[in-house]
């Protein structure tokens, strides 16, 4: 197991709370935000990925503060996800990095091309969060 995470109690409840955000923002804040504003939207796209993962995590009884090992703990134990998949969250974890902490704002590019993977990517992990905390 990766640096930085540990062992803790299976907490279904956090689980379940997170995906319901994750939920939320998906539905709610992605849509309302203006088409314009890529480097917002991939970051919202971003945070949804987290909370899934969190969510995951405190399912499966595990705590990161690390988004680093947050995403190595996905890739290690949920082969639904294909290495490319992976590089994707952590390329998206990178630019928004870059956006919080060096105002960094990323092109219209690269949403226009991975927008529909990033979904996909979103519907996969929710699919298994539900799997898990039925």
């Amino acid at each position: 197991m990766s640096e930085g995470i540990f062992k803790i109690t299976k907490d279904i409840e956090r689980a379940e709370d997170l995906f319901q955000m994750a939920q939320e923002r998906l539905k709610e804040i992605i849509t309302i935000l203006p088409k314009e504003k890529y480097y917002k939207i991939t970051e919202e796209y971003y945070e949804i990925l987290v909370q899934l993962m969190t969510s995951l995590m405190y399912s499966d009884g595990y705590k990161t503060l690390s988004h680093v090992a947050l995403i190595e703990y996905v890739a290690e134990n949920n082969k639904d996800l294909s290495p490319n998949e992976i590089k994707l969250i952590d390329t998206l974890r990178k630019f928004r990095h870059g956006t919080v902490y060096y105002g960094k704002k990323i092109g219209s590019e690269f949403l226009i091309n991975h927008e529909d993977e990033i979904k996909v990517i979103i519907g996969k992990l929710s699919k298994i969060v539900k799997n898990k905390i039925k």
